[in-house]
């Protein structure tokens, strides 16, 4: 891990679903509101299974599912509200507007934005990202996890 000011960059293997979640929940300990956390990776990469993680990380307990058709998902928190995206289906940022994504912008606000780079221009600056991918020659479940804190 390297710390340099407020920047700090961590890289992971993940070999398994358990080894996921302890990233995730690793993660979590290192997000503080307001944040948004823009997390990168092919279909199918774990995107949001890590989303799972780090909400677990935070203390929430009940059920995370894909906002793949919603784009938007709430969980509010004792200390925060976390807004999962998954900007997937997004076919122009500008739909974004409808989404009044300013007005969720507060300071107990934290965003886990999947397919950031499809709501361009609309989203909160990445305070945080996260890149997952395949780990190479390993078993096809096993994924690099980079987190770094901007």
């Amino acid at each position: 891990m390297s710390t340099r000011s407020n920047t700090m960059q961590k890289l992971f293997e993940s070999h398994s679903l358990g080894d996921t979640i302890k990233i995730g929940e690793m993660i979590a300990s290192n997000l503080d509101a307001p944040a948004s956390v823009y997390l990168n990776g092919s279909m199918g990469a774990g995107k949001t299974t890590l989303i799972r993680a780090i909400l677990a990380g935070l203390g929430y307990t009940a059920p995370v599912t894909s906002p793949t058709y919603n784009l938007i998902h709430e969980y509010p928190l004792p200390s925060m509200t976390v807004y999962h995206m998954d900007l997937y289906r997004l076919e122009d940022p500008q739909e974004l507007e409808y989404l009044a994504i300013e007005d969720l912008w507060r300071e107990d606000s934290l965003f886990l934005i999947e397919w950031p780079e499809r709501g361009a221009g609309w989203l909160p600056k990445a305070t945080a990202t996260v890149q997952i991918s395949p780990h190479e020659n390993q078993q096809s479940e096993s994924r690099m996890i980079a987190f770094e804190r901007l």
